[in-house]
């Protein structure tokens, strides 16, 4: 299958890329591009408040927490 661009740099392929995605682009050293599909991921909010001027956080945080959700979220990488 070969693709072209357009004039304004755009790929267009029904078979390969679904409407409204948005993809990572990676250029390889031996020519060849990497396009991987960039997929939401549910993030945890916290809930927050006003209180003179101030936003508070309504939730307690430890450090063990924090850890483990950046933990959690580099090894889904």
């Amino acid at each position: 299958m070969r693709i072209s661009t357009d004039d304004r740099c755009r790929l267009q392929s029904r078979e390969l890329f679904k409407p409204n995605t948005r993809y990572e682009g990676d250029l390889n050293p031996d020519g060849s591009v990497r396009l991987i599909e960039l997929v939401e991921k549910d993030v945890p909010q916290a809930k927050t408040r006003r209180e003179d001027g101030f936003v508070l956080i309504d939730a307690r945080l430890n450090r063990g927490s924090i850890l483990a959700a950046i933990r959690a979220d580099r090894d889904t990488q």
